[in-house]
């Protein structure tokens, strides 16, 4: 099977998201909902950069997943509904891959990646999906149909690893009235 996201830039990837509804519906398992949009980030934010921040989604906790600036690539930045943020991905499939492969943002940033390699978080992450799976039997089969018919990478591995590290860039902090978010890395 050929690569369906090849030569797709972001702009590409979200159109085809947003015209094809069993493709909108199949991310909402993932809690990955376009249509909160409508509803916007729970409160204004803004980047210290200035860059225009576009909600794209959002998520069952009230958090909202946005892109940064203009252009064919743009790095995805999600603002949390309890104050946590920043930068989840330098672009939109990698953004889609995470939020398809792990069981959710907040899981893979509980721990740091660590002098383990990342073991720890592997194993908690296995853990989480394994809790999962307990009542969403065909997760599996439902993130090998996400990846393949948006040309998504497997979450783990490099990945994961660039999660942690873009997560830790201050540059893509949300601020609110109330000042900065909280790092999602704990």
């Amino acid at each position: 099977m050929t690569d369906p996201s090849e030569g797709i830039n972001d702009e590409k990837l979200l159109a085809r998201i947003r015209s094809t509804p069993w493709i909108a519906e199949l991310l909402v398992l993932f809690d990955f909902d376009i249509a909160r949009v409508a509803d916007g980030p729970v409160e204004e934010v803004r980047l210290e950069t200035g860059e225009p921040l576009e909600m794209v989604a959002g998520d069952g906790t009230g958090g909202a997943f946005m892109l940064v600036g203009s252009g064919p690539t743009r790095p995805v930045v999600y603002v949390g509904s309890e104050g946590e943020g920043g930068l989840i991905a330098t672009n939109f499939a990698d953004a889609l891959a995470l939020v398809v492969g792990l069981s959710n943002i907040h899981d893979a940033t509980a721990m740091p990646i660590g002098a383990d390699g990342g073991a720890a978080l592997r194993a908690w992450l296995a853990k989480t999906d394994d809790e999962l799976r307990e009542y969403w039997p065909t997760l599996d089969e439902d993130r090998v149909r996400a990846r393949e018919v948006l040309g998504l990478r497997e979450a783990d591995g490099p990945l994961l690893e660039a999660l942690h590290a873009a997560a830790a860039d201050e540059r893509y902090r949300p601020i609110s009235e109330y000042g900065p978010y909280e790092s999602m890395l704990r």
